[in-house]
């Protein structure tokens, strides 16, 4: 490769913000590919099967040049106010350079993302189809994307298993009831992380809090000490819970960005 050093001092003294975007330390960009699962049955003669098939499918690209929001998982334990499923870029979002048509692309499915705000690129796949395909199925080897500028060829990786969720003493007319003892448990195979969140929402917008680690267990207790985070002053319309495997890597593009990829198979415990 050319010593590029030159023309970037010359670039540097024209526009030096330009230059400067995704040269520091941090993370560039995060791609995640979602798929949301409940619970579907496959039918014989004699026999009826329940297993976590597939809801709906987004995928979501932020752009904020070493300024991502902090979407980590706490190393131990629990974090209150994560917000894990992002809907901007944050307040440093921008535009992707030469990445004016974003697309995504996983096996014979693609498509577009479209701009949502500044940095942010986003597709509802195909909604809430309720498909019940099987989640490690539709992700395959990865969702990847193309026409994202330096970002182009990025792809998210490949899927575990992830089945029988059980939650105990869950009302999907009412969703959990603030204090409750709850037990969740699931089987997975072939992740690096799960966790489970309580998300206390009004008017369907995220209001508040509560994500656990479970340190890599497939079964986690919501205790008193886990409300006990949750800001007690907000009122909201419906307290839900995910539970969530995910697998993430970092890649890095010639230019030095940073790009993190993430495929995350999410059973959503909700009230719609």
């Amino acid at each position: 490769m050319k010593n590029l050093t030159p023309m970037l001092l010359a670039l540097a003294a024209c526009d030096p913000y330009k230059i400067a975007l995704g040269q520091g330390g941090d993370d560039d960009a995060r791609l995640y590919a979602d798929v949301y699962t409940w619970q579907c049955e496959e039918r014989t003669e004699t026999d009826i099967t329940y297993y976590d098939g597939v809801f709906s499918y987004e995928v979501a690209l932020e752009y904020a040049p070493d300024d991502l929001v902090t979407r980590k998982l706490p190393a131990t334990g629990c974090t209150a106010g994560l917000d894990m499923f992002p809907s901007d870029a944050g307040s440093g979002g921008t535009d992707i350079p030469d990445g004016d048509s974003p697309s995504w692309a996983n096996g014979d499915s693609s498509g577009a993302l479209q701009l949502k705000s500044d940095g942010f690129y986003y597709d509802d796949v195909f909604g809430s189809v309720e498909n019940c395909a099987y989640a490690d199925d539709l992700i395959g080897e990865g969702t990847e994307i193309t026409a994202a500028g330096v970002f182009s060829g990025a792809r998210t990786p490949k899927a575990g298993t992830f089945d029988e969720v059980e939650i105990s003493d869950y009302d999907e007319a009412t969703g959990l009831v603030f204090g409750q003892s709850v037990d969740v448990s699931w089987t997975s195979e072939g992740w690096q992380d799960a966790w489970v969140q309580i998300r206390a929402e009004s008017g369907g917008e995220l209001v508040d809090s509560v994500t656990c680690n479970t340190g890599g267990n497939t079964a986690y207790s919501i205790d008193e000490d886990v409300w006990g985070l949750m800001n007690t002053a907000i009122e909201p319309d419906v307290t839900n819970l995910y539970v969530t495997v995910q697998n993430a890597d970092t890649l890095t593009t010639e230019d030095g960005q940073k790009i993190e990829v993430v495929t995350r198979v999410i059973h959503a415990a909700v009230v719609n």
